[in-house]
């Protein structure tokens, strides 16, 4: 519906492949196919900002810009499957995410980067604590080895946010462009965070069109506290887990924040008191619901937490039709050893499927501040 070019390439046109491919998870009609290849949200109309070169580079102004235009245009949701390095969340593109999420509602959804499988690699600005940061898993829901984790570099925030499929992904192909394995004359299989993303963007364009009213960061909260958690992955590399828009579109009982990160607690932790955080319930149905909350929690080896380290007030709540009520969850850390802890809070209502809500922290180990004056 509308395009512009803020990349040094001479045109909007693709010579690279990425953006059509991706465009195509997000909107594809699937034409080319007899309908078996529509993307997730085929009804979608698209803008077009070319913030990549033909080779698929740009500069961190172009993209900004590309941003601001896009969030200009009242764009509800922006796909970007494009990534720079990790960072603490603070840097030029990151900050630009969270202002233009706070001034214009429009949810940004980011891919974690293909840096890992070490820590500490999500890339900006999926770094940007409002961004919808996507990991990927492939077929089997396995998280994908190279899909960049947590936590978030420096601060040890929570990151990524949700994964999706982003292994072997048949999308179009643009004309001209060798990007990934061809399949037949119209499509092509690739494979990274970049197409992982925009199965969410078009997850989100569901929902935001079931909700209108809704801001990115209530849309944000139900994908991933309706999403697929893997076994075997905490929450600092998988989020909320695996996309599962069939659950979020149907969901009556939703958690109102997207996570419960607790943070960074340095070392010594003398005298630091249990920190609360409130978790704010809603029922979307049209009868009352009891709730049952239940909090889990584990170490980075996969042991337990012990007991007493996270707790859930109260255990249970009742909901009207409609209505909202708040649990507090409190993290006391030092019931346990240093290091990163990651769980979640499951709020599980008498009748309906349940929302999860990722909760993790980090506690220092044993570190001190060093001073070296250098000498010339």
């Amino acid at each position: 519906v509308a395009q512009a070019n803020f990349s040094e390439a001479d045109s909007v046109t693709d010579h690279y492949g990425q953006g059509t491919h991706v465009a195509s998870i997000v909107a594809g009609t699937g034409a080319r196919s007899s309908g078996q290849r529509k993307g997730v949200a085929f009804k979608a109309s698209l803008l077009n900002g070319k913030v990549l070169d033909d080779s698929g580079f740009g500069s961190e102004s172009g993209i900004i810009a590309g941003m601001e235009w896009a969030a200009r245009q009242r764009a509800r949701v922006v796909n970007m499957s494009l990534g720079g390095w990790p960072t603490d969340g603070t840097d030029p593109m990151s900050q630009a995410v969270t202002r233009l999420t706070n001034q214009y509602r429009t949810l940004f959804v980011v891919a974690a980067g293909n840096s890992g499988p070490g820590g500490q690699t999500v890339e900006t600005p999926g770094a940007a604590t409002a961004a919808l940061t996507v990991g990927a898993v492939d077929a089997e829901d396995q998280l994908a080895d190279f899909s960049s984790r947590g936590p978030r570099s420096g601060d040890y925030a929570m990151k990524p946010d949700i994964t999706a499929p982003g292994v072997d992904i048949v999308a179009a192909r643009a004309a001209g462009t060798a990007l990934g394995e061809p399949v037949g004359q119209w499509y092509t299989r690739a494979t990274g965070t970049s197409m992982a993303t925009p199965h969410v963007a078009g997850a989100a364009a569901i929902m935001a069109q079931r909700w209108p009213s809704w801001t990115p960061g209530r849309i944000k909260a139900v994908l991933m506290g309706t999403a697929s958690p893997g076994p075997s992955a905490s929450v600092y590399s998988q989020g909320g887990g695996r996309l599962d828009v069939g659950h979020a579109i149907g969901q009556r009982l939703i958690a109102r924040r997207a996570n419960l990160d607790f943070g960074y607690f340095r070392y010594p932790q003398t005298g630091v008191r249990p920190v609360t955080r409130p978790l704010l319930l809603q029922n979307l149905g049209d009868r009352p619901t009891t709730v049952d909350l239940r909090a889990e929690l584990e170490a980075e080896d996969d042991s337990p937490a012990p007991a007493g380290m996270v707790t859930v007030t109260p255990p249970r709540l009742t909901l009207a039709a409609g209505a909202q009520a708040t649990a507090q969850v409190t993290v006391d850390v030092q019931a346990g050893a240093a290091g990163l802890y990651s769980g979640a809070v499951t709020a599980t209502p008498a009748s309906g499927p349940a929302v999860r809500t990722p909760l993790g922290f980090y506690k220092e180990p044993e570190r001190y501040d060093l001073t070296i004056e250098a000498v010339g």
